[in-house]
């Protein structure tokens, strides 16, 4: 058995994360937006990361393509103002500001601030009514409950039971998707499956390591699909009633689950693999040639790297 723990956590740093340059540059857009709100808008009240940057399951995107941010902004509850109106305000102040003027667009949950070449942030207006969270559908001028927050605890409670694991996990099966284009899934779908495999009171014996975790993640997920051929209703564990098989259909999940049982069965085929050539080329068939080292490349690095000259120094000189 060759579980390569060393090998993914060389492939997650150098090939999966989010490169430190562009997370600074996210980080310095969501301040400087949560900053300008926070001084201009009426109404404001405070802003939460939402989704992989709250969860800190960014990727790495695909050929450098942009990627999105979820930033939650909290609004004082007017009962004369519409959904629509709320995006309205957030809109017209970030308009005011010459550094956002040309980069703010409207969407239909969302005012997108967009950072061309880089990524784009979707501010997602939130007001609270009662002991709920609400935010805002321009197109149909309702309120939607939702609970990211929730959602959030929720995960990085199953988090701490694998050790940390389970976001490097996460962010592995998010590049298998975003890099084989084989399947489709949105990530807060994705990353549900992904939590939910994860059981409330277990040890960490399961989740020593990212192979284990991937295994045990992966197989749980795989047996559950497979018990389930017709599409089952997958909802936010925080606030049942929020569905998100609603993006899927009959047909993408049963492509789905196909691609998905076949995935499994060749990690579970490079995981017991003894031989460590024949490992490595089984995970580079799921992930890409970027992970691990054969050691063919290794003689090959060896044989071009520059002659080093050592000189003999006392008491070894002859």
């Amino acid at each position: 058995m060759t579980k390569r723990t060393d090998d993914f956590n060389r492939f997650i740093s150098d090939h999966v994360n989010l490169n430190p340059s562009r997370y600074e540059r996210l980080n310095s857009g969501v301040r400087g937006v949560s900053e300008y709100l926070s001084q201009h808008l009426d109404g404001y009240l405070k802003v939460e990361r939402q989704g992989s940057h709250a969860l800190r399951t960014i990727t790495k995107p695909v050929n450098d393509h942009e990627y999105d941010v979820d930033l939650l902004l909290f609004m004082d509850y007017d009962s004369s103002k519409t959904p629509k109106d709320y995006i309205e305000e957030v809109y017209h102040c970030l308009k005011l500001n010459q550094t956002y003027a040309g980069k703010v667009r409207r969407k239909k949950r969302c005012v997108v601030v967009d950072y061309a070449g880089d990524f784009h942030l979707d501010v997602v207006p939130c007001i609270t009514y009662g002991s709920e969270q609400y935010i805002c559908n321009r197109a149909t001028d309702k309120f939607e409950a939702t609970d990211g927050t929730g959602f959030r605890d929720w995960f990085n409670q199953k988090n701490r039971i694998t050790n940390g694991n389970l976001k490097l996990v996460t962010r592995l099966l998010k590049h298998l998707r975003d890099h084989k284009q084989t399947f489709t899934a949105p990530s807060i779908l994705l990353t549900t499956l992904i939590g939910g495999a994860v059981h409330e009171g277990e040890g960490d014996s399961h989740f020593r390591t990212v192979p284990d975790t991937l295994l045990t993640v992966c197989n749980r997920i795989n047996d559950f699909l497979q018990s389930n051929p017709v599409m089952p209703v997958i909802v936010n564990p925080a606030l049942p009633e929020e569905e998100f098989t609603r993006h899927w259909d009959q047909t993408k999940y049963s492509h789905f689950r196909k691609t998905f049982n076949r995935y499994t069965t060749q990690m579970n085929e490079a995981y017991r693999e003894r031989d460590h050539q024949a490992s490595v080329r089984q995970w580079r068939g799921l992930f890409d040639d970027s992970f691990g080292r054969i050691r063919s490349e290794a003689r090959s690095i060896a044989a071009t790297a520059p002659t080093r000259v050592v000189t003999p120094r006392k008491p070894y000189a002859r």
